[in-house]
């Protein structure tokens, strides 16, 4: 969901102006349109390096062999399996799906090992039973309400191969560590968005017990605390870890600016320019606080072997 490019983003906030290609009967808070597609591949490879330190596949244990087969659901831009395909031989297969196929990447754009199609993950085909070694999941806070969390749940279970992983990665509106009040409005805001359209914003601190319930065993969870302020010690900050909490703090940021619409439209800021500049405000907030964070959370489980 995250990322954009400074000046993107400053004319975003400055103007409003978001092509925001989403109805108001989804419950699904993001447009789909051309700066969302640079914004997800923006903010796919940062969290591949904030969050997995640099790797795509981080599963324990999970080794993948030729002739088997890779699914990412919610694949928006199918970034993560296009980067994926330059690491892996044409004999694995790599499967990208998502209810939407405004952001999928041209056909003749990547490999022949890879397959792309309109797929609801509440709702996969038949033929796909016991066929994946591993499924790939990112941030589908903003798009699933409980009933559907299960029964995606339900279908990944089905469609994984005995001793299959899945790997998944979700945040949402609960952080642990306030900058102040100006973050507490915001963040209450989206929480109270998501719950307005029967989203679930705590799904981070649930799904782990949710993953168990469906019948994964060997369930991990890892949180990452990623800052959004330099804290008392910036002084001592090298010049990566500086710009790896800028990069942070323009993913949040960007992620309220693509979802602008959805706020003004559920009634939580009167208008665009209330909206601005309690998102500047916001940041500001950050610049000035001596330590502040977001949680992410990176879940692994296993398919029993029979």
């Amino acid at each position: 969901m995250l990322e954009v490019a400074d000046q993107n983003l400053q004319s975003s906030v400055d103007t409003g102006v978001i092509d925001s290609s989403f109805t108001t009967e989804s419950a699904y808070i993001l447009p789909s349109d051309e700066p969302e597609r640079q914004r997800l591949n923006e903010q796919s490879r940062f969290m591949t390096k904030a969050v997995f330190g640099g790797r795509l596949i981080s599963v324990p244990s999970l080794t993948i062999s030729p002739g088997d087969e890779i699914l990412e659901s919610a694949t928006g831009t199918g970034i993560w399996l296009l980067d994926l395909a330059h690491q892996l031989p044409l004999t694995i297969s790599l499967t990208g799906i998502d209810i939407s196929t405004r952001l999928f990447p041209k056909p003749t754009t990547y490999p022949s090992n890879i397959t792309f199609s309109s797929q609801s993950i509440t709702d996969l085909p038949p033929s796909w039973s016991n066929r994946f070694t591993l499924i790939n999941q990112r941030l589908l806070t903003g798009a699933l309400s409980k009933p559907q969390w299960i029964q995606a749940l339900t279908e990944i279970f089905r469609v994984l191969k005995p001793g299959g992983w899945i790997q998944f990665m979700e945040t949402g509106p609960t952080p642990n560590a306030y900058s102040g009040a100006k973050m507490k409005r915001m963040v209450d805001s989206w929480a109270s968005l998501y719950r307005a359209r029967g989203l679930v914003p705590e799904i981070q601190d649930v799904l782990g017990q949710l993953i168990s319930e469906t019948g994964f065993i060997e369930v991990q969870k890892r949180v990452i605390p990623l800052p959004l302020s330099p804290g008392r010690n910036s002084s001592s900050l090298s010049d990566s870890e500086l710009d790896h909490y800028e990069e942070h703090k323009k993913n949040i940021i960007g992620f309220f600016v693509a979802a602008k619409q959805p706020f003004l439209m559920a009634g939580l800021f009167k208008d665009e320019g209330e909206f601005d500049q309690a998102l500047e405000e916001m940041r500001e907030e950050w610049d000035a606080s001596e330590g502040c964070w977001w949680e992410w959370a990176v879940f692994y489980a296993k398919k029993p072997e029979c």
